[in-house]
């Protein structure tokens, strides 16, 4: 049956920008861009792609419940504390790392459109 997630898709305002920002700032691998299309990909070191498509509508990977916005995408890191610091430097929009009580601490950002995104680090 299924074995892993492949690839996720990101709708953007800007391809060029987005792609220049999720390289930047989360030092992700760009593969390829298409023009026509209007969508990129770009790689983690793990290998797991992310595309950025560009949307003309007003539009955010996430979702909402009780009126809390949910990320659709969590990532994982090692240093949780060194990415917040690196995205705080950067203006990225972060909120404060919570700690689960579980051996789990937890991070969630934002791109600049709005994108939100949760992150998971073992203690």
């Amino acid at each position: 049956m299924l074995e892993q997630i492949l690839y996720c898709h990101v709708p953007v305002s800007h391809l060029e920008n987005a792609i220049k920002w999720y390289k930047e700032i989360l030092h992700l691998e760009f593969v390829w861009h298409s023009e026509e299309e209007r969508q990129a990909q770009l790689n983690f070191p793990s290998g797991q792609m992310l595309f950025l498509v560009e949307s003309t509508h007003q539009t955010t990977a996430t979702f909402k419940v009780n009126n809390q916005t949910h990320p659709v995408i969590a990532f994982q890191c090692k240093h949780i504390e060194a990415l917040a610091n690196h995205l705080k430097r950067n203006a990225v929009k972060v909120e404060n790392i919570m700690d689960d009580g579980l051996g789990n601490l937890f991070l969630d950002f934002y791109d600049p459109d709005g994108n939100k995104f949760n992150v998971q680090c073992d203690k």
